[in-house]
């Protein structure tokens, strides 16, 4: 299977959301969908314009808009999943350490996030996966159990229970593999830096040894620096960071700069959301997110020298242009393209992008310029290089 099949939304997700759809409207195949636009539209006023400033409704208690959400919202949060797994499976080689893994999934919703997680073990030739599911929504929990057998099938279970990811008493008891927080965080204002670090810590609590946490926020800047903070905090010493940081060294991008940590992610949208979206031209070409990820598995060390990149690959007359992050430096890189058509200048910007990790020779410096584009090596990039 290549990097980029990894990466694919899944055919019975997507079909298991039309037939939602088609039970939700009463209508069959596209006609369902069409009637998917204004309950689409309704949630995103709802995570963006309209969005409260204490407490979100049960929207996932309305069918339409749980049928709604499944089709257009969460193959994006899936996909994010699948995008930071891949760094952390595929660049890291975290692996679980027992035989029958369990993955906890913190305000699951129908599934978006703890689905993926288990979707990629999958892939990764783990069967006996328990997967549970904690939520406030009986309606989305009873939705997650149906979405995660049509997907996963008999290689896992899938329980639920109702809670709140905000309040540790309401988890259940055990020891989990993997705990995945998926876009919680920014739900938990009420919770200040110190606040944020105790629930880091009862996340711990309840990892088996060589677990892993991972936890994805939005990219706006708010929500990306909020777990950024946290996130330095924990890599000093709490637990070790392994994505998708190379190293502990605090994040440079934190500031009055124009840059913050986040990933933007080319993908392509499932048939069903592409025509959900004929009326609402949301941009759906990539997947923004920003995410965490801590375990104290032992994992091989990365080669030194390596940088993140922060920033899109600009091709401008002559060369390119992107920035990294190295040796907690924030690096500008240009890479000569003289003697290399355009055909061949856009082949090799292509091959990787923000977030991928790249190598060359020279000491870090603020700015600096290769001597031609052969110095420039991508080591690690999802897709494949």
């Amino acid at each position: 299977m290549s990097p980029t099949d990894l990466l694919a939304y899944p055919e019975s997700a997507e079909a298991f959301w039309i037939g939602q759809a088609e039970l939700a409207t009463e209508r069959v195949g596209d006609d369902a969908l069409e009637r998917m636009t204004p309950a689409v539209a309704h949630l995103s006023d709802l995570f963006t314009t309209e969005r409260p400033d204490r407490k979100f409704p049960d929207y996932f208690a309305d069918p339409r808009l749980l049928a709604a959400y499944g089709v257009f919202f969460l193959p994006q949060s899936f996909t994010r999943t699948s995008f930071a797994l891949a760094q952390i499976c595929g660049l890291r080689g975290w692996r679980p350490s027992t035989a029958t893994p369990a993955i906890l999934d913190l305000g699951c919703g129908p599934g978006s996030c703890g689905v993926a997680a288990a979707h990629r073990l999958r892939q990764l030739g783990i069967g006996g996966i328990q997967l549970t599911g904690v939520d406030k929504s009986p309606s989305a929990l009873a939705a997650m159990e149906s979405f995660g057998r049509e997907v996963l099938g008999a290689d896992a279970t899938v329980r639920t229970r109702i809670g709140d990811a905000a309040r540790p008493d309401t988890w259940p008891e055990g020891r989990f593999d993997l705990i995945v927080a998926g876009f919680v965080l920014n739900e938990m204002p009420q919770l200040d830096a110190p606040a944020l670090l105790r629930w880091f810590g009862e996340l711990k609590a309840r990892l088996t040894p060589g677990g892993l946490i991972l936890i994805l926020e939005p990219a706006l800047r708010i929500t990306a620096e909020r777990l950024q903070r946290m996130s330095d905090v924990i890599a000093t010493g709490e637990m070790t960071r392994i994505a998708p940081e190379l190293d502990a060294l605090p994040d440079p991008q934190l500031g009055a700069g124009e840059h913050w940590s986040h990933e933007t992610r080319a993908w392509e949208a499932p048939a069903s959301t592409e025509f959900v979206n004929r009326h609402l031209h949301r941009d759906l070409r990539e997947v923004r997110f920003s995410f965490a990820a801590f375990s104290d598995a032992s994992l091989a060390p990365l080669p030194t020298g390596l940088g993140r990149l922060i920033s899109d690959v600009q091709i401008i007359k002559g060369l390119l242009r992107f920035i990294t992050i190295r040796e907690g430096r924030i690096e500008s890189v240009e890479v000569p393209t003289r003697g290399l058509s355009k055909h061949e200048v856009k082949k090799l910007a292509a091959r990787f992008g923000r977030g991928d990790i790249v190598r060359h020779p020279h000491v870090a410096a603020t700015k600096l310029r290769l001597a031609n584009h052969e110095e420039l090596e991508v080591f690690w990039t999802p897709t494949g290089s």
